[in-house]
């Protein structure tokens, strides 16, 4: 077992408010009749409830079930004021950019937040914590967290492919999975290029090199491995409430939790587990850029 943080109050509080947070969405959707969700707030085309949660839940078992992983894959911290500032800071972000491109859209500015929410994830997503934690780190002393995109083990490249791979084709291939797009939802392949090579650097890439790399990688380090996952996958979850509406706001908050919210768990876990980046980035790609190249 990884002992990566002390278990206190705040993380216990963390732990079972995360657990009752992910138990409760699909409950709630159920119960209300919404056995199906939207990919998105402008989507045609719907994906199971079933067929959101099955693929993830499968991937987290598997991860589980394989026993290459290491004991430790958290440097020890000293300074852990200086680590709680750096987590706030992100969590702040992932918390407060969401909000403000929601707060538009209530607005009615639609199209002001479709035009902003792949244009400034780099500055938002990268450039900022960049500067904070540089900001944050104690004087003198390096990033003990600092991401490494070349594992040393090559367990840690080796171990992540059978979860990768069974979600994949659970997600894309499988009997719960949604239609494969289709030319009618891209016309014009110029645009479906441009707008899948955007999606692979700000979604595919940077959302797991904030959320899991930046964010997931303090919080377990201050409050555990579970703790970490869950509360990063919350937040995960909750960066798509601008452009997930389903109609009502609790409605959306469920999907959300439902369907990015368990992903998130999902790629949090192989991100734990193997510290390879690769891994959650290869099935951000399964999810977002194969049902494209399957067209």
């Amino acid at each position: 077992m990884e002992k990566t943080g002390t278990r206190t109050g705040a993380a216990w509080g963390i732990l079972f408010g995360g657990l009752a947070v992910f138990v409760a969405a699909p409950a709630v959707l159920l119960a209300t009749g919404h056995d199906t969700i939207k990919p998105s707030a402008d989507s045609a085309k719907e994906l199971s409830l079933a067929g959101a949660l099955i693929p993830a839940l499968a991937g987290i078992l598997l991860i589980h079930g394989i026993p290459l992983h290491a004991p430790r894959l958290l440097p020890p911290v000293a300074d852990r004021r200086a680590l709680s500032k750096q987590a706030i800071a992100l969590a702040l972000i992932a918390f407060l950019w969401p909000l403000a491109l929601f707060l538009v859209s209530q607005a009615g500015q639609h199209a002001l937040v479709r035009d902003v929410w792949a244009l400034a994830k780099p500055l938002v997503f990268l450039a900022l914590p960049w500067v904070l934690l540089r900001f944050l780190r104690p004087q003198g002393e390096p990033d003990p967290f600092r991401i490494t995109w070349r594992p040393r083990q090559t367990w840690q490249w080796l171990a992540p492919i059978p979860a990768v791979l069974v979600f994949g084709w659970l997600y894309v291939l499988g009997p719960l999975a949604p239609p494969l797009p289709s030319a009618e939802d891209y016309p014009d392949p110029v645009v479906l290029a441009v707008g899948a090579t955007l999606t692979f650097f700000t979604a595919n890439v940077l959302e797991e090199v904030f959320f899991r790399g930046m964010l997931q990688t303090r919080l377990e380090a201050l409050f555990g491995r579970w703790p970490g996952i869950l509360l990063a996958a919350a937040l995960f979850a909750w960066l798509h409430l601008p452009t997930h509406g389903q109609g009502t706001l609790p409605l959306t908050l469920g999907a959300i939790v439902a369907f990015q919210g368990f992903f998130g768990l999902f790629t949090g876990y192989l991100w734990s587990r193997y510290r390879n980046l690769w891994a959650p980035i290869a099935a951000h790609t399964a999810m977002n850029t194969l049902p494209l190249l399957l067209m």
